[in-house]
């Protein structure tokens, strides 16, 4: 199994419509290429977006995540995430 946390700062004021258009549009084809997902959460404070992205197939999780985003589909959404993010963070978890 392979998991990544995923922590975005978003821009104050869009935090609703990130989170729907993310569950309603960039979720869909993450899960079809394999993925599943933790969360998300909210950090309020830091008004931070928190999920983690988990794959269990053989192939390594960098290959998938490439191909994810190489899909025609992330070109077809109605937003482009990097628009709503203003940091992100991203980390590969160890289980223990």
């Amino acid at each position: 199994m392979s998991a990544q946390l995923r922590i975005y700062d978003i821009k104050q004021g869009t935090m609703e419509d990130f989170a729907a258009k993310v569950d309603e549009e960039l979720l869909p084809i993450r899960l079809d290429h394999g993925f599943r997902r933790s969360g998300p959460w909210i950090v309020e404070e830091s008004y931070q977006y928190v999920w983690i992205v988990h794959y269990d197939g053989e192939e390594p999780f960098e290959e998938v995540d490439k191909r994810y985003y190489a899909d025609p589909r992330r070109d077809e959404m109605s937003f482009n995430p990097m628009d709503y993010i203003t940091r992100l963070d991203t980390r590969m978890l160890t289980p223990i």
